[in-house]
């Protein structure tokens, strides 16, 4: 996640001071010039190619704001229709619908909300058929530090309001000792389970070993059945070892603040963000097995880390692309592009950095091909999120600057439609039911 105003922890000052210049080579061509992250030779699953390389020179990527002077917005999606939910960190969500934001909060739940620094309102989603049952679900750190998984309902009487007083807490996750790493992202996979981050506890190296023992719910991923449900049942399929808690369905992780689900293959890309040198994005082909171990702490990325836990050297799902700390200090895992405003781009995942402001995508050149990744913007903003709208266009979530030190002139915080030069002269309409995309 994030710190680059007033509110940085102490752990993303050490972060930051260490960023090095260390050369990254991809594909026989040097990261520094060209800040390409490294890609590794990762197997594509049922990832599509686009029609064109989103680094492609006739392609031009800019952004149109769509809110601005939000207060420390994290998270921006859609509950399937042309609404877009604005979640801000100190315990709001927002709505923004016909070109406006309403003026009453969707959600206020800033009295159970510890904020902020890493801490906060961090994440949100909806049950796949919200419009039947009106559901979701938000995660968030409460005020004894703790993270909390909880579900609420909509009002009966506004579809723009939740119900207050239908809070059920689905799960609790002890955090003690640490306010950093507490992951934050939900979401529900192909399989109508939902899915948790969990970071792995803070205080930087793993002091508690978590990321290697699936007896801990820290440095995972949970996957939760939840729909139709008062807590959540453990799905079929999520023990993969005697020792381990049932939620768990993937580990190895240090804070995987931002991932996704590939709306049209179900496959699914984690953002983990790194150490000291290492940001790494991992790929899941839908359908794979629980037990997956993305390796920390035996790795950042795919390098060897020197820390006095328990080590596992086989079986380890290594990043498909991984950056260093001349490039950034905090990798925001994106989306895989499904829209059709810009159907040359379908197939290819965009990712960034919340400190450098510099934005990648990644994508298979062909079927079977390894990724391939490359810098497809340098920006100045703070990117805490990237978000897709119910017809599948990106957004992008800037946490704003407003220390001087850090950026000249100050810019408040805002969301942003991504938008991309079309080179082929394609368009397609938008359906008349979504029509209201941003701005």
């Amino acid at each position: 996640m994030m710190k680059r105003t007033l509110r940085l922890s102490s752990d993303w000052l050490l972060r930051l001071a260490v960023c090095c210049a260390i050369a990254v080579l991809a594909q026989g061509a040097s990261a520094a010039p060209n800040a390409r992250a490294q890609t590794q030779e990762v197997e594509p699953g049922s990832a599509t190619p686009p029609l064109i390389a989103p680094n492609d020179p006739r392609i031009t990527y800019t952004f149109t704001q769509v809110e601005a002077n939000l207060d420390n917005p994290i998270f921006v999606t859609h509950a399937g229709d042309a609404r877009l939910f604005i979640v801000l960190q100190e315990g709001r969500i927002v709505i923004r619908t016909n070109g406006a934001l309403l003026p009453t909060s969707f959600l206020d739940i800033n009295g159970l909300v510890r904020c902020c620094g890493e801490e906060g309102l961090l994440g949100l989603a909806f049950e796949p058929n919200y419009a039947t049952t009106g559901r979701f679900y938000v995660y968030y750190t409460n005020n004894s530090g703790d993270q909390v998984i909880a579900r609420y309902s909509v009002s009966a009487g506004n579809p723009n309001v939740a119900n207050p007083a239908s809070a059920q807490v689905v799960l609790t996750i002890p955090h003690p000792n640490h306010g950093n790493h507490n992951g934050g992202w939900i979401g529900f996979g192909p399989d109508g389970n939902l899915y948790a981050g969990v970071g792995d506890g803070g205080g930087g190296g793993d002091p508690d070993c978590t990321g290697q023992n699936p007896n801990e719910l820290r440095g995972k991923l949970l996957r939760l059945g939840v729909t139709g449900q008062t807590t959540y049942t453990i799905p079929a399929g999520n023990v993969f070892t005697a020792t381990q808690r049932p939620e768990v369905w993937a580990y190895g992780l240090r804070n995987p603040w931002r991932n996704s689900f590939d709306r049209q293959t179900g496959d699914l890309y984690v953002g983990d963000v790194g150490q000291q040198q290492w940001e790494e994005v991992s790929f899941v082909p839908s359908g794979s097995a629980a037990g997956t171990d993305f390796g920390w702490s035996t790795y950042e990325g795919t390098r060897s880390y020197n820390n006095p836990c328990p080590n596992k050297t086989t079986g380890v799902k290594m990043p498909f692309a991984e950056y260093n700390h001349s490039l950034g200090c905090s990798v925001t895992g994106g989306y895989v592009y499904r829209g059709s405003r810009f159907a040359f781009l379908s197939g290819a995942y965009f990712f960034g950095d919340f400190c450098s402001g510099r934005i990648w995508a990644s994508w298979v050149p062909t079927a079977t091909s390894p990724f391939t990744t490359a810098l497809i913007k340098d920006t100045d903003y703070t990117i805490a999120s990237f978000g897709e709208d119910a017809n599948g266009e990106l957004y992008l979530v800037d946490y704003g600057c407003t220390d001087p030190n850090d950026c000249n002139p100050i810019r408040p915080a805002g969301v942003y439609l991504i938008n991309a030069t079309d080179p082929l002269g394609v368009r397609v309409t938008l359906p008349a039911v979504l029509k209201d995309t941003a701005p």
